[in-house]
């Protein structure tokens, strides 16, 4: 039996890519962005369930690619929400496996190593989400300017997020609230302590036309 389901909210409209498809969509080398990343998730955690979070006018143009890469029969397709909250509570639904991670439609090169850690610490832990840590000096602004603060207390947080699934069903029950951005921090909300564990610095979300440019050239070296 596979313990995970895998949601990936893909009905985003990526309006700071500048593109004319939303950026999951966006294709590199004949195909687009989500398909890398679901195909990076199905090799790591070994053929789990997907749930992808999708507007209704692309579901033709992603079939033929979903059954290209084998991921049909296990792919169940939901709405798509106004907010990615939306997108995430429809996809729970669908849900029945004990684990369930929630990844970045756009983040198609987490690895094999992150995914083994968070398959690891779910066993103990009912929330786990990977880290990375910052390597660039960080300032807050102020009321009179600026002040440099200690970066060793910061991280940047990837996907997926890791939950065991009765808690995250629980955290969506909670109302939509704008300054929740991720998964973790609606779960945080339920005073439930998120453990990290160390991410991939090849983990980037795919969000600007740079990011587009060094995704092109990790896919095709």
């Amino acid at each position: 039996m596979n313990n995970w389901t895998l949601i990936v909210p893909a009905g985003g409209v990526g309006s700071r890519m500048g593109a004319n498809r939303p950026k999951q969509y966006l294709e590199i080398a004949g195909k687009p962005i989500l398909i890398y990343t679901l195909k990076a998730l199905d090799q790591h955690f070994h053929q789990p369930k997907f749930i992808l979070a999708m507007a209704a006018e692309w579901i033709e143009y992603l079939l033929p690619f979903l059954n290209e890469a084998g991921l049909t029969e296990r792919c169940t397709l939901v709405a798509g929400g106004k907010e990615r909250y939306d997108s995430v509570k429809n996809a729970l639904t669908k849900v029945n496996t004990p684990w369930v991670g929630v990844h970045d439609a756009v983040r198609p090169f987490v690895s094999q190593e992150t995914i083994e850690r968070l398959c690891e610490h779910i066993k103990i832990h009912a929330a786990v989400i990977p880290v990375v840590g910052l390597k660039e000096s960080l300032r807050k602004q102020t009321s009179i300017g600026t002040e440099a603060v200690d970066r060793s207390q910061y991280v940047n947080v990837q996907t997926p997020q890791c939950f065991h699934v009765p808690l995250l069903k629980s955290a969506y029950e909670l109302p939509f609230n704008e300054t929740v951005t991720d998964d973790a921090s609606l779960v945080e909300r339920m005073g439930v302590t998120i453990q990290t564990v160390l991410g991939n610095d090849e983990n980037i979300k795919i969000t600007t036309p740079v990011d587009l440019v060094l995704a092109t050239h990790l896919i095709q070296t």
